[in-house]
Parts: structure tokens; C-alpha cells; sequence
């Protein structure tokens, strides 16, 4: 009987964790400020696909990086194509796998049985949690001396680095927190439609690290008001301050027919009255200064 085989080569592993997630402003501070930390933490480096695609071609770019690395990543929320048909790949070669999610119906039924970790992006210490149970979930991957299968017929062999015994750099020093609680007022310009939005940004007060924000979005269209609640997940380093926007509600629909979750990385400024840095906005990027309004318990 013929012994059908398809031979994949794996060139060399390398202490590399490959993270496969959505090329959106959406989960850009959850890998800087979550997964990046928690992957170094085992002694591992941080690869993200944009980091390494080239425009010649990306498929080659992904395969060589799914087959050079110890260990992948991989954020399903959302169901995004490409992350699933790269986790799949990651399947067919026997490479172990983390999976994060922060909806469970988005984790595809066939992979239900398969470790992941779920987050609620409403839970003010997501970060800090997602970050310890990442870092403990590859820990628990890597200690196998073999990569191990998840597919009957997939027969991996494979010489292995040793496995890191330190965090791949030093903890970082520890930064003082800065208060950012309380109302922020600003202003900005769409860059396709040109229409001025009105903003105001509420941070709670005690807010620690890793929060939950709200944010009051006014703007004119066809001559109609609309009103936009949104709420967005803050993350906050000294004096810099990332937000990501996570839902929305209607309070007066006007004539719009969706919204565009919004997204910040800002710097609080010396004298703690305002906020300045960049809006990732749909269609590309704007200066915005958010300015902090006036405490009616402080007159």
C-alpha cells in the first residue's frame, strides 16, 4: 500500500510566538499593552503579522512565520477570514495554539474543545487578567519537548530551542499613575465628509490602570443631529493614555446609518488639563487635544 505523504519543511524554530489578529485600531492597544507583555514575559519574542508582511507577497510572509515559531497566538473575536485560515494552517503543522476571545460565539464550533481564553472588554482589570492568564497559557504550551499535533496523521519532528528561562527583557520600571479622571471636552474634523464632531469624554474617577470610559458623540448630517454613546476601553501608562472604542447606542439617529467605533493614543499634559495625541478615525488619522472641563465640587 502506497504511503501517501505531504512533507513540510519547518527551517529552523526559533523562541518566536506568532499573534494572529485583525489589522485593526480595535485590538492595537490589547497587543501593545496586553499580549506583546505577557508573551516577553515567558522569555519569548512578540511577532505580529504587519510587522513582518511584505507587499511582494504576504501568504509566503505567513507561512514562513507560522513555521518558525514556538508557539501562536490568535485573537478570534470577530471571526476574521484571515485569522481563521492562518490558525488553520497552524493546525495542519502541529503547532500549539492559544486562542483569545472576547465574544465565545465567535470561537467556531470545530474549535470549542481547543484551549482559549475568554475576556470582557466590560471588566475594568481585562487587561491585567488576559495578561496573567496568557502568559500562564503558553508557559503551560512550551513545556512539551515535542510540539504536539492536533490532527491524527500530522507527524512533527523537530529539533527545539531550550526553553526560556528568564522574561525576554527586564521588567520594565514602574511608572507613576497620573489622574485622568473626570469630563474632557473636544472637537474634530472627519476626514472624508469634512463634518465637525462634538466629543465629550467622561474617565471615572480611581480609575487605575485598565477602565472602562464613556464618551458623548454629537455631529451634523443632512441637517440632522446625531447622537452617539459610546463606550471605550482605556489603558493608561504615566502620562500616556490609549482608548479603544468596544460599542455604541443610538441616543438620537439622525439620518446616519452606522458609526465607526472610534479610537485614541493620547498624552496628558504637564499641568493635567489636557490631553493631546492622535484620533484613528475610519479613514485615517487626525490630531485631536481633549481639554479638561472645569469640576463643579472644586469652586
Amino acid at each position: 500500500m502506497t504511503n501517501n505523504q505531504t512533507i513540510v519543511d519547518l527551517e529552523q524554530v526559533t523562541d518566536t510566538c506568532f499573534v494572529v489578529m485583525p489589522f485593526h485600531s480595535l485590538f492595537d492597544s490589547e497587543y501593545e499593552r496586553v499580549i506583546q507583555p505577557a508573551i516577553r514575559e515567558t522569555g519569548l519574542e512578540c511577532v505580529r503579522g504587519n510587522e513582518i508582511y511584505s507587499e511582494a507577497n504576504i501568504v509566503q510572509d505567513i507561512w514562513r512565520s507560522l513555521r518558525q515559531a514556538r508557539v501562536i497566538v490568535a485573537e478570534l473575536s470577530g471571526r476574521n477570514p484571515n485569522v481563521l485560515y492562518e490558525v488553520g494552517l497552524a493546525h495542519a503543522i502541529g503547532k500549539p495554539i492559544v486562542l483569545l476571545t472576547r465574544n465565545q460565539e465567535d470561537v467556531p464550533f470545530d474549535l470549542r474543545a481547543l484551549r482559549y481564553l475568554y475576556y470582557d472588554p466590560n471588566d475594568p482589570f481585562w487587561g491585567e487578567n488576559l495578561r496573567s492568564a496568557l502568559t500562564d497559557s503558553v508557559r503551560i504550551v512550551l513545556d512539551p519537548s515535542s510540539i504536539a499535533s492536533h490532527l491524527k496523521g500530522v507527524n512533527v519532528q523537530v529539533d527545539l530551542p531550550e526553553i526560556p528561562k528568564q522574561p525576554l527583557s527586564p521588567p520594565e520600571p514602574e511608572i507613576p499613575e497620573q489622574d485622568f479622571n473626570g469630563v474632557w471636552q473636544t472637537t474634530w474634523i472627519s476626514i472624508k465628509k469634512q463634518r465637525e464632531h462634538e466629543a465629550q469624554l467622561v474617565i471615572p474617577s480611581k480609575h487605575g490602570r485598565n477602565f472602562m470610559a464613556s464618551m458623548t458623540v454629537r455631529f451634523m448630517r443632512e441637517e440632522q443631529w446625531t447622537i452617539v454613546q459610546e463606550t471605550l476601553a482605556g489603558t493608561a501608562r504615566g502620562s500616556d493614555l490609549s482608548l479603544t472604542g468596544v460599542n455604541y447606542t443610538y441616543v438620537e439617529r439622525g439620518s446616519s446609518a452606522s458609526y465607526s467605533l472610534d479610537a485614541f493614543e493620547l498624552r496628558l499634559s504637564d499641568n493635567g488639563k489636557k490631553l493631546y495625541g492622535e484620533a484613528r478615525l475610519r479613514h485615517g488619522p487626525r490630531n485631536v487635544e481633549f481639554y479638561r472641563l472645569p469640576n463643579p465640587n472644586d469652586r
